[in-house]
């Protein structure tokens, strides 16, 4: 239930770290010098703990500059430790201008590829899992930089002068693939922070990046040359992430990871009788002002009243199945959820033969949909924590994932059997769950457009008619999706609410 932490970790890792790392002094940010001019190693700690190290390079070659960061972390998830390696690499013209960036991910069992190449106004995002490609082509924002060189040549013709501060247009594919996420720059004055345990003096540097999906505040100390020493950024519940500059040799040591999942479930006051749960009507209170309940989403099931004082009343009933004689056509446009993306190849040979196997020439929609629920929990044999975030294609070939992938493979499965789909994220009960009783913890699932309204089906947990006992925190077709348009609703609540029922209406 918990691979967008995983994601999310993955997102601030990379945001944070692959900053170029240099002694400007030496830089002259128009003519940057030739061959390599940057090589810096770092550690990369959350809530406290060591869990990976980072590497970067950047260089000079005739009119290009080169920019190479490699990460590899362990994050624990309850007994199931999770091994992560991120390659990014980026070249870019001597004034910033993007010309190509990739991504490598390999996520224990998944391993995907990212490539980007720019030219004549246009970006061309080329996916790559399991021998296919997507590819896809976008208007490329005028004006935007990567978050390589490009966005530091910024920093060093802007200085480090106290009360500096500046906006940026920022093209990064994790938030949007389509548009650009802006950060605003404010350097701070000199002060004293503490790194691996004794005082040190930098000059403060805070970046805010907002996009659609929510806001990141990354804090940075650098010395009088603009040499980072360190990063900082909450990750919500699961504590500060921190980038820690430091030698080979360090960076490199062992490392313990992290249990994060245990951190990031919500205690509630009382059990629920899932089975028998008809109509549950919860109270959602925001702890700080960092987190955000008008978002919450109405589909269904699910109703939102009047956020108020901080707090908001959510009224979750069970949908009951209703067999219809025959599917009604949609009243308004549903093509973005039977579409496909980089989620969901509907391109797919393999993932079109499954979802005729999967349909069994059914027709009825909830007919449909129930047989599809029932055949994704069983398809997927394992299930297993160990994947960061599957696509449709991935778990079609290894039958294996947790809430995310039954997710995904199941909206793939209805969109080429005709169902309208879009997953659902937000939080669901467990009685029992990691030695804690009466938790809710953060999951995901799937809805389908079926007689003018979303209807929830959900392969992890066996549900068809679901029960009340979840919260839909964000739902998205996953059209155009960057990992944090999912993650930072859903994240940013993280140890910043708590969840009062209120009432309990049982069904016979």
């Amino acid at each position: 239930m918990n691979s967008r932490f995983i994601g999310f970790v993955l997102l601030l890792v990379c945001i944070v770290s692959t900053g170029v790392a240099a002694d400007t002094s030496i830089i002259n940010p128009l003519d940057p010098p030739a061959g390599r001019f940057s090589d810096e190693w770092a550690e990369i700690y959350l809530a406290g703990m060591k869990i990976g190290y980072a590497h970067s390079t950047v260089g000079r070659k005739g009119e290009l500059i080169h920019s190479s960061s490699t990460m590899n972390m362990q994050i624990g998830r309850v007994d199931q430790p999770v091994k992560l390696s991120i390659i990014e690499r980026a070249v870019e013209a001597v004034d910033g201008t993007p010309v190509s960036f990739e991504t490598v991910q390999d996520l224990s069992v998944m391993k995907t590829s990212t490539k980007g190449t720019v030219k004549d106004g246009k970006v061309t995002i080329v996916t790559s899992q399991y021998g296919m490609e997507q590819t896809q082509t976008y208007d490329y924002p005028a004006g935007a930089m990567l978050k390589t060189w490009g966005m530091f040549r910024e920093s060093l013709l802007r200085g480090f002068e106290p009360g500096t501060e500046y906006e940026l247009a920022l093209y990064e594919p994790a938030f949007s693939v389509n548009g650009t996420v802006k950060t605003i720059t404010t350097i701070g004055d000199w002060e004293e922070f503490e790194h691996k345990g004794q005082k040190r003096r930098g000059i403060k540097a805070t970046v805010t990046m907002q996009s659609p999906a929510g806001e990141l505040t990354m804090v940075s100390w650098v010395g009088k040359n603009g040499i980072p020493i360190k990063a900082k950024m909450p990750a919500a519940g699961l504590g500060d992430l921190e980038i820690l500059a430091t030698d080979q040799a360090t960076a490199m040591a062992d490392f313990m990871p992290p249990e994060l999942f245990m951190t990031t479930v919500v205690k509630v006051n009382k059990s629920i009788d899932a089975e028998r749960a008809n109509r549950i009507r919860y109270r959602v209170v925001a702890k700080n002002g960092d987190v955000d309940l008008s978002t919450l989403p109405s589909s269904g099931m699910q109703s939102v009243g009047k956020v108020a004082d901080g707090a908001a009343e959510v009224v979750v009933t069970r949908q009951i199945h209703k067999p219809q004689s025959k599917a009604k056509p949609p009243k308004s446009d549903v093509s973005e959820y039977l579409d496909g993306n980089l989620m969901i190849n509907i391109d797919d040979p393999q993932l079109i033969a499954l979802s005729k196997r999967a349909g069994g020439g059914l027709t009825e929609p909830f007919a449909l949909a129930d047989r599809l629920r029932r055949f994704v929990t069983e398809y997927v044999q394992t299930k297993s924590l160990n994947v960061g975030f599957g696509t449709a294609s991935e778990v079609c070939r290894t039958k294996e994932g947790d809430c995310t992938e039954h997710g995904v493979l199941l909206a793939a499965l209805g969109r080429l059997n005709g169902l309208p789909s879009r997953v659902a994220v937000g939080l669901a009960y467990l009685r029992q769950f990691g030695g804690q009783r009466d938790v809710f913890g953060y999951h995901m699932w799937t809805q389908f457009w079926i007689d003018g309204r979303w209807v929830d089906f959900d392969a992890a947990l066996r549900e068809s008619e679901c029960s009340p006992t979840r919260i839909a925190f964000a739902t998205s077709s996953l059209k155009n999706s960057g990992l944090a348009d999912l993650s930072l609703p859903l994240i940013s609540a993280i140890g910043g609410i708590n969840i009062e029922i209120h009432e309990v209406e049982k069904r016979p």
